[in-house]
């Protein structure tokens, strides 16, 4: 990197680099979380990195997002690495290399834990910063057709009228954790905008249980993707009230807290009625041991 250039870890007051940022993010050719952020000027736990050349103009971010992983109901400070934004003039200075390497420098001494779910592109710049690739599992649970709920009722949610909007938006910000093995909070925006862009025809509501709820059917396949509630609800009761008849296996989008008949194995995708989401986790652990750990995080927290 040349001399003249400066690496900037705040700008939030800074009205002329937080335009030139959007700018920048704004002109990337992918629907990413980071440019629906500046479209919808929610910032909140939003903490970029960006170069700056000796114009004082930003030619390289990487989005940074500040939130929480809980571990066995453990508390831990994390941040997860987005998407690298650089100007076409400057590709071919390794620009990225320099970002990430100031993350670790600014984060490895904060946080607990350094996530990444990169594409294919930027994982040798991760191996080269002390990244490890993680095996992720796959929780399911057979379904033998159990009873199901003849009180409650679930409504279709739609995303396109204002009430159901506001009502998904607050349920997830709201929300407590949907598994006391491991879950995330403080990224309420990360999952509202994957719901957005994936799952908007997924969704419904059970108002006993003042729950949100995500899930896809296909092939006997329930993919549970999520589900949010300010209240602590029993898993098996919604299940109960949610899967319909003819289901054989209950694929959950997050570590289940069910400790009866539950299966675990190895996968490199998720969701399979449909996207098959591919795993590519990346984690950069400071204090927090998931190492030789069968685990997942959550699918509505994952950046790209």
């Amino acid at each position: 990197m040349r001399d003249t250039y400066d690496i900037v870890f705040d700008h939030k007051d800074n009205k002329h680099f937080n335009q030139d940022l959007s700018n920048l993010i704004k002109r990337s050719p992918n629907n990413n979380f980071e440019k629906w952020l500046f479209k919808d000027k929610q910032l909140e736990n939003f903490s970029p990195i960006t170069i700056v050349n000796e114009k004082n103009e930003i030619i390289a971010a990487l989005g940074i997002l500040k939130f929480d992983v809980f571990i066995s109901g453990e508390k831990c400070s994390a941040v997860q690495v987005g998407n690298f934004f650089v100007k076409e003039a400057y590709h071919d200075e390794n620009l990225e290399e320099i970002l990430i390497e100031a993350a670790i420098y600014k984060y490895s001494n904060l946080v607990d834990i350094l996530i990444s779910y990169c594409g294919i592109k930027d994982e040798e710049i991760l191996k080269k910063s002390g990244f490890e690739r993680r095996q992720e599992y796959l929780f399911f649970l057979p379904w033998n057709n159990k009873e199901k709920s003849e009180s409650s009722k679930i409504i279709k949610l739609d995303l396109s009228i204002a009430h159901d909007f506001e009502l998904v938006k607050e349920t997830i910000l709201h929300s407590s954790k949907q598994s006391s093995i491991l879950d995330t909070k403080g990224d309420s925006l990360v999952k509202f905008h994957n719901i957005q862009k994936y799952f908007e025809d997924d969704l419904w509501y059970i108002p006993s249980l003042e729950a949100v709820v995500c899930f896809r059917i296909k092939d006997g396949i329930f993919d549970f993707i999520g589900s949010f509630s300010c209240h602590n609800i029993d898993l098996k009761e919604l299940l109960n009230i949610v899967v319909p008849s003819g289901i054989k296996r209950v694929d959950f989008g997050f570590m289940p807290d069910i400790k009866d008949g539950i299966h675990i194995t190895k996968t490199e995708t998720f969701i399979k009625t449909g996207m098959d989401v591919h795993s590519c986790l990346y984690l950069r652990e400071v204090t927090t041991g998931l190492k030789d750990k069968k685990f997942m995080f959550p699918l509505l927290s994952r950046q790209k």
